[in-house]
């Protein structure tokens, strides 16, 4: 015997209502969509700039650059930083020698979840 259509039709949409609630939570958690310099980048001479870009606006409260010392580098942020944005730029305030570098970030998504990352990349000596 199958059940009334009634019946399966109120069934399939309390099971929808259930999975996208249940999903709720994971797309107000905004994702790192691009990063320059990227994540493992090779480049010949200093970044002018960083940027990170998300999927989703976030409240960056930490933006570092890092050397392979752990030493910070100066960067000039841009823009607001009690706003959420999707797009965090910082102009790198020196010339960094060739090496290792790490930026460390963290922030805030709408519905509050703290997250953060770490990229690497290399500076090589510029062609000449």
């Amino acid at each position: 015997m199958t059940a009334p259509l009634p019946r399966c039709r109120a069934l399939v949409a309390a099971a929808t209502a259930l999975g996208l609630a249940a999903m709720g939570p994971a797309l107000a958690h905004s994702e790192l969509h691009h990063a320059e310099p990227a994540d493992g980048a090779v480049l010949r001479g200093s970044p002018p700039a960083i940027s990170l870009m998300f999927a989703m606006p976030v409240r960056v409260m930490t933006l570092k650059l890092l050397d392979e010392a752990g030493r910070e580098k100066k960067l000039a942020r841009e823009g607001e930083r009690s706003a959420a944005v999707e797009e965090v730029r910082a102009t790198v305030q020196e010339t960094l020698p060739p090496g290792g570098y790490r930026i460390e970030w963290r922030g805030a998504s709408a519905d509050g979840h703290v997250g953060g990352g770490t990229l690497a990349f290399r500076v090589e000596r510029a062609a000449r």
